[in-house]
């Protein structure tokens, strides 16, 4: 799912954050994602979830456990 360009900067700025933090590494290429949810909260949060019921193959197969 395509993100708006504010939420798109929102969510690069968090994983640039996150890098930095070595608490996520990039990888080059995978068969598998696992896509994530980002929900606005009052008072101006965004909380970026990753949904953790549902990993995709890049062929757009899901499985769900």
């Amino acid at each position: 799912r395509r993100l708006n360009p504010t939420m798109k900067e929102v969510v690069r700025k968090e994983v640039v954050k996150l890098l930095e933090a070595c608490m996520i590494y990039p990888i080059s290429d995978s068969a598998w994602v696992s896509p994530i949810q980002v929900v606005p909260k009052n008072g101006g949060m965004t909380v970026i979830t990753n949904d953790k019921n549902s990993v995709k193959n890049s062929y757009g197969v899901e499985d769900v456990y």
